[in-house]
């Protein structure tokens, strides 16, 4: 099994308990699980998210608004240069769990930089669902994990703040 399989074995199998209701929070999750694991990138992921997304970081204690077609491209693409910049990239989803208003996923991203710098990132991000779309995102981590990778993404003209 590669590990592109596997991580989707991964994925799936934490979704599946939760899937029994199958309504639009588990729908949204399960389609912003495979984009944000990188297994399944959905084209029309922009679509998950409400015109306008509120965006906190545990490190900056200032939300944000933002589009949320905007914020959807811009996660891909973030996604997309930390695996390209991350060697041996393994994004782990190891805890998720929906309700009737949005979803918790907790996620360890680990490798290492071209300089041998080790990546470990761990994160938990809250996401609330209204009719069907996503209206917020908490993010909780450690800024001093993501430092490391944060500034090779900026050295490569890859990071978008």
């Amino acid at each position: 099994m590669t590990d592109q399989q596997q991580t989707m074995h991964e994925v799936m199998s934490l979704l599946a308990p939760s899937m029994a209701a199958d309504g639009p929070v588990h729908q949204v999750a399960t389609r912003f699980v495979q984009t944000y694991s990188l297994t399944r990138v959905d084209p029309d992921f922009h679509e998950l998210f409400a015109e306008t997304v509120e965006v906190w970081h545990s490190f900056d204690h200032e939300t944000v608004s933002l589009s949320g077609g905007e914020f959807a491209g811009a996660m891909v693409r973030m996604l997309r240069a930390t695996k390209d910049m991350v060697r041996g990239h393994c994004d782990r989803i190891w805890s998720l769990t929906v309700d009737h208003d949005g979803f918790a996923l907790a996620a360890t991203a680990s490798g290492e930089l071209e300089d041998d710098t080790p990546v470990r990132i761990s994160r938990c991000l809250l996401v609330t669902v209204r009719d069907g779309r996503i209206t917020r995102i908490d993010e909780f981590g450690d800024q001093r994990q993501r430092t490391p990778l944060d500034e090779a993404l900026r050295a490569a003209g890859r990071f978008r703040s």
